[in-house]
């Protein structure tokens, strides 16, 4: 009986001896594959150097769009202020046309038939020649040709 216990013993043993070496190689193997995985210390500033160069060239590129959204504002800036000079002016065109037919004494039949008469009648209400220019669309030269010649003949 002695000789069954003994046997059992044995294997008992090399089962266990066999399972601690499986699970010995099964760690490594496991250990081995995590240091493969693991990212070493020259990944590790190679990915950091990236990431700097990446946030330079996002500063770089920011610092370019600021500008640009700069000269821009500026450009618009200009050309609102621009826009107003030229609102004002509108505005005292249509204010000179609209008192100007008040001072008209003539009636409006010959106003619409002889544009020098219109060059004079405005004239007349005290508006420049670029505003007649404006009003009548008759070309600058034209209205001060006419009013010059007005001039020389009234003389």
């Amino acid at each position: 009986m002695g000789s069954g216990w003994f046997v059992f013993g044995v294997v008992a043993c090399v089962v266990v001896c066999s399972g601690f070496v499986i699970a010995v190689t099964i760690m490594r193997a496991a250990w081995a594959q995590r240091e493969r995985d693991a990212l070493s210390s020259n990944d590790l500033r190679a990915l950091e150097e990236s990431a700097v160069l990446l946030i330079d060239q996002l500063k770089s590129e920011a610092d370019a769009a600021i500008t640009e959204i700069d000269k821009r504002r500026k450009a618009l800036s200009k050309l609102i202020k621009e826009a107003d000079v030229k609102l004002a002016e509108l505005k005292d065109a249509e204010a000179k046309v609209a008192s100007a037919p008040a001072q008209v004494t003539e009636d409006e039949s010959s106003v619409e038939s002889s544009p020098a008469v219109r060059i004079l009648e405005f004239a007349g209400a005290g508006m420049d020649a670029a505003d007649i220019a404006k009003v009548t669309g008759i070309d600058c030269a034209e209205v001060n040709l006419v009013l010059s010649l007005h001039k020389k003949l009234a003389a």
